[in-house]
């Protein structure tokens, strides 16, 4: 089995992949191809050769592994296939006559970033690396921690030391070393970066590996809805939520499974939206200056770090971005909670609150619920008790 030797490790590559290449940023679009904070390169399979997809005889992950990069899940936790609720009453809240809410929420840690973790940690164990680490704003860390721990990984947490104290708890209960650094998400993420520790890194833009997993959402959507949403809707701080998902509706149409693909829909908050800078300003990457903070932490953002790919996905598919503020986010979560019964964390009630001011009230939409409130419970009681 071939190895390809990248700027960040190396590649165990399944049958079908081909290559791990530059991203095909829009041509006009000048992209710095050195910068080190940004994830520029991209996994791509011989789509070709991939006969049966997914696979008829395997299970949750499993059955997607011609288009992952590794030979075989190794966790025996069960990730994905997570529900698509029909949201009859928020709909009516919002005016959306026809919205599904992708309940990403009910993975094992509360969050879609365990799709990305049990594909990364796989690969780590087939690459041979006993150790890793991770910059996260707690979701990436927590996840990551709980499946590294799971396949006997030595993992080290890099947070905020503003991320909340469940999901510092959360962490440390995964047996991972956790170190807080003063400071945003981006404070944390340049300082770890320039360390150039000698562990392997599994931070969203700096591995591509996390795409990879993130993607296997979009074939879900796609088997449960029986056809391709108009819109999806997405949270973004790095932006790899976003990137993945769109990826992976690109490949069901490279596959022939699909003709048409949904428009994206990025969430950020108003005036910490560097994505929504970028494609305004047809750049792959922006870095704002001076942000308010927020109560959705894990989308407050000076740089996104998956932006090149985030940017290419809004292009490609005609989307746009929707900045929301915070006393936006905790009236969405009081409406989310008392419509439909669920209880996001704020960075996912971002996505109810951009809901109200998404321009297609009649098309088919499906919002990403990223993230389970209930593992900090006590800051949306706070939130709701105290707007």
């Amino acid at each position: 089995m071939p190895n390809l030797s990248l700027k960040r490790g190396f590649l165990y590559m399944n049958k079908y992949m081909r290559e791990n290449i530059l991203n095909k940023i829009s041509k006009d679009i000048e992209v710095n191809e050195s910068d080190k904070y940004y994830e520029f390169t991209d996994i791509v399979y011989d789509y070709n050769k991939v006969d049966v997809f997914p696979l008829p005889d395997k299970k949750g992950m499993q059955r997607f592994l011609p288009l992952l990069p590794v030979e075989k899940i190794y966790s025996e936790i069960e990730v994905g296939d997570t529900p698509l609720q029909k949201a009859m009453k928020f709909g009516v809240e919002t005016g959306l006559s026809n919205l599904w809410i992708k309940r990403e929420d009910l993975n094992p840690t509360g969050c879609f970033k365990d799709r990305e973790s049990v594909v990364t940690i796989s690969a780590a164990k087939e690459l041979g690396h006993d150790s890793v680490y991770i910059v996260s704003s707690g979701n990436a860390a927590l996840s990551t921690a709980k499946f590294a721990k799971e396949l006997g990984i030595e993992c080290k947490c890099y947070v905020p030391e503003k991320t909340s104290q469940e999901k510092q708890d959360l962490i440390l209960k995964y047996g991972a070393e956790l170190e807080l650094i003063p400071g945003f998400y981006e404070d944390v993420f340049r300082s770890v970066v320039d360390r150039n520790l000698p562990d392997w890194n599994v931070t969203s833009g700096q591995n591509s590996y996390r795409i990879e997993g993130g993607k296997t959402m979009a074939y879900e959507i796609y088997e449960q809805l029986g056809k391709v949403p108009d819109i999806i809707v997405i949270p973004s701080g790095n932006g790899g939520c976003l990137a993945a998902t769109w990826k992976g509706f690109t490949e069901l149409k490279k596959l022939g499974k699909i003709q048409k693909l949904p428009k994206m829909v990025c969430v950020q908050i108003t005036g910490a939206a560097p994505i929504k800078t970028a494609f305004e300003q047809n750049k792959p990457y922006v870095v704002l200056g001076d942000i308010e903070d927020s109560i959705a932490e894990g989308i407050i953002a000076q740089e996104s770090y998956n932006s090149p790919q985030a940017v290419q996905s809004l292009k490609e598919s005609g989307g746009y971005v929707i900045e929301v503020n915070d006393a936006d986010v905790v009236s969405a979560l009081k409406a989310i909670i008392k419509t439909e019964g669920i209880i996001p964390e704020p960075t996912a009630a971002a996505t109810f609150a951009a809901l109200y001011k998404l321009k297609e009230k009649d098309a088919l939409v499906v919002a990403v619920n990223t993230g389970d409130g209930k593992k900090m419970i006590d800051e949306v009681n706070h939130l709701i008790k105290d707007s």
